[in-house]
């Protein structure tokens, strides 16, 4: 008898969009942190990011758009899974936009 998968296929559907809404929103997260401001109000408010972190910040921002990218289009086709992509696209930006005026106002008092 075969063992059975660890994760079945409407488990994997289910997870599939939380996925890809939280791919989407660390991905605006890392492009936040990588603006100078932003670092400076959320991590480290004597000096900017360095460079090198600038870079992995981006380069992980453009690694999950990309992964994002392709949860939709596999989860629904390329037709809806772009349209369902740009609609995650718009919610995390919006989502790391809320958070990062929330931390930086509460960081202030």
């Amino acid at each position: 008898m075969p063992d059975a998968p660890l994760l079945d296929a409407p488990m994997l559907d289910a997870l599939s969009l939380p996925g890809l809404f939280g791919l989407c929103y660390l991905a605006f997260a890392a492009l936040a942190l990588s603006v100078e401001r932003h670092w400076r109000d959320l991590i480290d408010s004597r000096r900017g990011p360095p460079r090198r972190t600038v870079f992995r910040l981006r380069l992980a921002a453009l690694l999950c758009l990309a992964a994002a990218l392709s949860v939709a289009v596999r989860h629904d086709g390329t037709g809806f899974g772009i349209l369902l992509w740009a609609l995650a696209l718009s919610a995390g930006a919006l989502a790391v936009a809320a958070t990062v005026t929330w931390r930086t106002r509460s960081a202030r008092g």
